[in-house]
């Protein structure tokens, strides 16, 4: 009975640190639902701006003058707690993300996705 109910709790603790794993593919769904539509490389067909700009892009743009990309998924400095702490506490013209709108899981999968090609 002990044996087993210890290879339960193993294989459950197994199952439950597998699902923890942030997923680079689901970040980059969850970034074009949320993200995107201000941070992305060019407008989406459903944002109302004509011109295909987009106000986090383009106000990256203005802010970093060509040092940095303005688009986030072409950026290699952004670290996990930067994203977070903009994300969910907000920047300048960007506003805070809640986690009734992005989960803490989903959060950590954008975090994944943005920064898989992040300098060593």
């Amino acid at each position: 009975m002990r044996r087993t109910l210890f290879l339960l709790l193993v294989i459950g603790s197994g199952n439950f640190l597998l699902a923890q794993k942030p997923s680079e593919t689901n970040g980059k769904v969850v970034f074009d639902k949320w993200c995107a539509p201000c941070h992305g490389a060019v407008a989406p067909k459903n944002v109302m701006f004509g011109t295909g700009a987009l106000a986090g892009t383009s106000a990256l743009a203005v802010k970093y003058k060509g040092k940095l990309p303005a688009v986030l998924e072409q950026r290699t400095d952004l670290t996990s707690v930067m994203i977070k702490s903009v994300v969910r506490h907000g920047l300048f013209g960007m506003p805070i993300t809640r986690k009734t709108e992005v989960s803490d899981a989903e959060l950590e999968d954008v975090v994944a996705y943005l920064t898989r090609n992040r300098k060593k």
